[in-house]
């Protein structure tokens, strides 16, 4: 029969600790007291031996630093601030996440990317560089100013990678969902992280887009609201009228098949009745 051990290797370690702690002598002996302390940190140490990398002090820096490298670390006290203006690329991550991590170069790769297109000697005016793109990341273990940050954008698995306008502290950024290797990143980025027409940008509209933009800003909130209640109810007409049509589309398919199917048993039926009169003959 397998016994089943009365104390966890946790619980003995904390018992340890524990005993060392009771037995040091309160005395002002410095030298001691410095044993005892180095002694207790050197257990404390031990407990993540068998923790995964990312979740032991020793390793969580080292890995911040690594995410961190060349892509912008931002928390809820500096993102407004370093996002006004920007098209960004986010990733919310945690140390210990092996997906999180597996990216890590790649993510870093596409930040240097964005750093290149931005350096002096570099003869060219292209918009969507660093001026305007922003590559960062935050740490969602990081608290409070990461977890507070993630905590904002609601974000439940990790890594989420966020994209779009930073504008109105984030409000409109979209979730990617593609690969996550170095070329898929930088090819979405290149095509999706461009500036586009809305009413933070209206240089990017055409002329009708803008005159169109234009009209609804000087219309009121309580315009605007009223506009939009009656788009979505236009929206639900769109979908009810489309069931409706499917439906009966649905119905006429059904009826139809039957038919078919009907004259089909009658057509082969016909031909065996005419096959056994050819036998009977013979």
């Amino acid at each position: 029969m397998t016994m089943t051990p009365p104390f966890s290797n946790s619980s003995i370690l904390s018992l340890s600790l524990l005993i060392l702690l009771c037995l040091s002598p309160n005395t002002s002996n410095k030298n001691h007291a410095m044993t005892s302390k180095h002694t207790s940190a050197s257990i404390l140490t031990q407990a993540f031996t068998y923790e995964p990398e990312g979740r032991d002090p020793a390793s969580i820096e080292k890995i911040r630093a690594l995410h961190n490298q060349d892509s912008i670390p931002l928390t809820i006290e500096n993102f407004d601030e370093l996002t006004s203006g920007k098209l960004v690329f986010l990733k919310f991550f945690a140390p210990y996440c092996p997906h999180c991590n597996s990216m890590a170069k790649a993510w870093n790769e596409l930040a240097s990317y964005y750093h290149s297109q931005n350096e002096p000697d570099m003869e060219q005016n292209n918009e969507n560089t660093e001026n305007n793109v922003l590559i960062g990341s935050i740490d969602c273990t990081d608290s409070p100013k990461g977890k507070e940050l993630c905590a904002r954008f609601k974000i439940i698995g990790l890594p989420t990678l966020l994209y779009g306008d930073a504008s109105f502290g984030g409000a409109y950024l979209e979730e990617y969902a593609g690969d996550k290797d170095f070329q898929s990143l930088k090819s979405f980025a290149i095509e999706n992280l461009v500036l586009s027409c809305g009413p933070w940008d209206l240089n990017a509209c055409s002329p009708d887009s803008r005159e169109e933009l234009q009209s609804y800003m000087s219309l009121s909130y309580s315009t605007l609201d009223s506009r939009i209640k009656l788009m979505e109810s236009r929206l639900d007409e769109i979908e009810t009228n489309f069931r409706n049509e499917f439906d009966t589309m649905q119905k006429n398919y059904d009826e139809q098949l039957t038919e078919k199917e009907m004259k089909v048993l009658r057509a082969k039926e016909n031909i065996k009745l005419i096959k056994e009169v050819l036998a009977a003959k013979s």
